[in-house]
């Protein structure tokens, strides 16, 4: 759980207070199971590579949502994110035949390469917010729809 604090303080990607709520969200699964939150990790070279926290979507049949996915930089662009979405897909997937994987993130520059890491795994940009966290950073939902049979 700690690990994957500090791991994503390493990418430089979050703000004080994202980090805040990434921290209470770890202690809600570790504490807390019947929220729902579920951890992957993956791991390379003998460390903590990746993780992502995800968990069903409350009142739907094969909605699930991504809260938080973060690569250590000295991991990124070796396929430990695609491998962690794809842990998810199978997981979903296998409780439900199918599943609808969503996510949100930031519109701001800064997170063009993160976007376009979710366009390359499959997600589609389905709607924005503009300015919804602040001026000139929209709120922007991806969607993803894996139909499997398991």
């Amino acid at each position: 759980m700690t690990g994957c604090l500090q791991l994503a303080k390493r990418t430089g990607a979050f703000s004080g207070p994202e980090l805040e709520v990434l921290d209470e969200v770890l202690k809600d699964w570790a504490s807390k199971p019947d929220l729902g939150y579920r951890l992957e990790e993956i791991s390379g070279e003998g460390k903590l590579a990746g993780f992502l926290l995800w968990g069903r979507t409350p009142m739907t049949v094969r909605g699930y949502d991504i809260y938080w996915i973060a690569v250590d930089p000295s991991s990124q662009g070796k396929g430990y994110g695609k491998k962690l979405i794809a842990l998810v897909e199978e997981s979903a997937c296998r409780e439900t035949s199918g599943c609808i994987l969503r996510l949100e993130t930031s519109g701001r520059k800064e997170y063009e390469y993160q976007r376009g890491f979710y366009e390359r795994c499959g997600f589609e940009e389905v709607g924005r917010i503009k300015d919804f966290y602040r001026d000139g950073d929209d709120l922007v939902t991806y969607v993803k729809n894996v139909n499997r049979e398991s």
